[in-house]
């Protein structure tokens, strides 16, 4: 009986780990480019880098008839000013 019991102890234990050291979703770009005189790498983090528009000056881009910008999942937002969507 002490062996049953431990086999179903060591198997709910090991069931547990990988719940317990699952990693966080990341959003970063990494990549490396070298040339001839230049070496570029590191990673930017694509969502941080946005630039949006108050909530004031979106409306009055949406009220003028200016077409907004759509990120990747099909979201739509405005830039501040003039700027261009990236």
């Amino acid at each position: 009986m002490k062996k049953l019991a431990a086999a179903l102890l060591s198997a709910m234990a090991l069931a547990a780990v990988p719940v317990a050291v699952a990693p966080g979703a990341q959003a970063d770009v990494c990549g490396d480019v070298g040339g001839r005189h230049v070496n570029v790498g590191g990673c930017t983090n694509v969502a941080g880098d946005v630039a949006v528009a108050s909530d004031d000056d979106a409306a009055a881009q949406a009220t003028s008839g200016q077409a907004p910008c759509y990120t990747p999942q099909g979201v739509p937002y405005y830039t501040p000013g003039s700027d261009p969507c990236y």
